[in-house]
């Protein structure tokens, strides 16, 4: 099988799109071989046609899961392949229920990604080895847990994943290391349909399930710069009457490599 595919660093979480046709039953398979072949990839995404009405794609990803740093690399790839000129870039993406937007602006250190983010389902609590109970932010496919940096070695957390994915009944779990006076999270995802966990560069519901959190606490919106391994996502939760009525990442994303291979 050959495939045309691009590869994007939005915050060094690099992700690789199949603009190819794959079959959905065969996109975990494909996605784990691409993933196998090139061990700097962290995540991988199929290019589909729309079905919704104003959408310039669908964004599949390899679970089926919602994925906000791809959602910018899928917008800055429908930007690129159609010749848009407009900020606002319509998306259907997995793991989402309606449009996505994802504005693109051009600044002079590069093109930057803001997405509007799936609001959360629900903020609720996980167990973790060790009686450990945290904070969770569940999204559609998606749950992230937020951890105190030190609470929890990242051995442990490899450990502790996919036996948390299991008990939360989850397409995809993360588990979120949040230093609060740094600033910072160093985020772990694992997704069950390939069986794959990583710790990412960067991750952009990871950064969106720490705004919610840090929202409640808060009880008021808040807009928090979160640095990670790879660069700082800038994310922005609101908060009204018990809940996160919007939500928003900035990032910056760049094309890395335009090619094509055989599996």
């Amino acid at each position: 099988m050959k495939l045309d595919y691009t590869i994007w660093d939005p915050t060094k979480n690099i992700t690789l799109l199949v603009s190819t046709s794959v079959p959905r039953a065969m996109q975990p398979e494909v996605a784990a071989k691409l993933m196998a072949k090139r061990p700097q990839v962290e995540q991988v995404g199929f290019i589909e046609p729309a079905s919704l009405p104003g959408a310039v794609l669908r964004l599949q990803m390899m679970g089926g899961e919602f994925c906000g740093n791809a959602s910018m690399s899928a917008a800055a790839y429908a930007a690129d392949r159609d010749g848009l000129s407009a900020p606002e870039v319509p998306l259907e993406v997995s793991g989402h229920e309606g449009l996505l937007t994802c504005r693109l602006d051009r600044r002079e250190d590069g093109l930057w990604g803001t997405v509007n983010m799936p609001l959360p389902v629900k903020l609720t609590t996980a167990e973790l080895p060790g009686a450990l109970s945290v904070p969770a932010v569940a999204f559609d496919g998606i749950v992230h847990c937020v951890v105190p940096a030190g609470a929890l070695s990242r051995e442990a957390a490899e450990s502790a994943i996919r036996p948390l994915c299991a008990a939360l009944d989850a397409d995809a779990c993360g588990i979120m290391l949040y230093d609060r006076d740094a600033g910072s999270i160093t985020p772990l995802v694992y997704v069950r349909s390939t069986d794959t966990a990583v710790w990412e560069s960067g991750c952009g519901s990871g950064s969106a399930a720490v705004g919610s959190y840090l929202a409640s606490q808060a009880g008021k919106a808040v807009t928090v710069d979160l640095r990670q391994p790879g660069g700082t996502i800038t994310v922005s939760a609101a908060w009204e009457n018990g809940r996160v009525p919007s939500l928003r990442i900035t990032g910056l994303v760049a094309l890395t490599e335009r090619g094509s291979c055989e599996l």
